[in-house]
């Protein structure tokens, strides 16, 4: 455990909200491809399964390195084709040009947003959501013209002390909350797995949205301070990049020693192991200092 000054032990002891980022804090952000189904029968499932995997090869998201990797083990090559205007969609997927049509992929909001997901069938919708309602990321590829050609379900672990954790900060009082971009079904799923409530679930959030919660919780801790008690602090626990923010915003924030080098400057303790069972030592050991 790394803290960067006593100040942030103090911190800890007064912290009484703990907002989780899941991917890579809750879980172990290492995905596995778990179903590629082809929809329709105007192309292959090869060839389906070479523009998915051609679209996310550039991609630095590790959603993107578990399909490439499901795409390798079915030796599944990625075409020599040119990828031009190869764009990330903030919350949805990504686009590109591909010999001159443009291919989308992402999520449910994305193809409801292109009108395309309304005319997949019945029996396909309701097996990504089985996907999703079993904690998997759903997702859909789609060709300019052809509509959605294949849809998949990507998934994380949830590491092993998580729901330990988890368990034993709200024995002390604390409440949880776990931000995640997921579609609600799994959000509902991955929390349901750690013991949370559906109303301790914040799902289908943008990194603006992050920075929100985490303003307004502060903001509402400041504005419901009473003279003779001391403040109430606000945590945040994430591990990446688009966590920075909401890590700054924080009262107090902690960042996975696993996670980005941006995460781990920006927060006040770093759990070198990202061991989960850290911060609740952490916790009370702030709340020792305090006494």
């Amino acid at each position: 455990i790394h803290a960067k000054g006593g100040q942030h032990l103090e911190a800890l002891g007064r912290v009484k909200s703990i907002a989780f980022d899941k991917t890579g804090t809750l879980s172990q952000g290492i995905f596995a491809l778990l179903h590629f189904d082809v929809v329709g029968q105007t192309r292959s499932r090869k060839e389906v399964f070479e523009y998915l995997a051609l679209m996310e090869a550039p991609a630095s998201h590790p959603l993107s390195d578990a399909i490439v990797k499901g795409a390798a083990n079915e030796q599944i090559d990625i075409p020599k084709v040119q990828l031009k205007n190869h764009t990330l969609l903030p919350g949805e997927g990504i686009t590109a040009n591909v010999a001159g049509k443009d291919v989308h992929v992402g999520n449910k909001k994305l193809f409801q947003r292109l009108s395309l997901y309304d005319a997949l069938p019945e029996d396909v919708k309701v097996m990504t959501e089985e996907w999703a309602q079993s904690g998997g990321t759903t997702g859909f590829i789609s060709i300019e013209g052809e509509g959605i050609l294949g849809a998949y379900c990507v998934a994380d672990k949830i590491r092993d002390e998580a729901k330990d954790a988890v368990k034993a900060l709200q024995k002390m009082g604390i409440e949880i909350i776990m931000l995640t971009g997921d579609q609600r079904p799994a959000a509902i799923g991955i929390g349901g797995q750690i013991g949370l409530e559906e109303h301790d679930i914040k799902s289908e959030l943008l990194p603006k949205d992050k920075l929100t919660e985490i303003g307004d919780a502060v903001k509402e801790n400041a504005t419901n301070k009473k003279c003779w008690k001391a403040k109430r602090a606000v945590m945040m626990v994430g591990d990446g990049v688009n966590d920075a923010p909401a890590l700054a915003l924080a009262d107090v924030s902690v960042a996975m020693g696993e996670g980005a080098a941006l995460a781990m400057d920006t927060a006040d303790v770093t759990l070198m192991d990202s061991n989960l069972n850290k911060l609740v030592y952490t916790v009370r050991m702030g709340r020792r200092v305090i006494r």
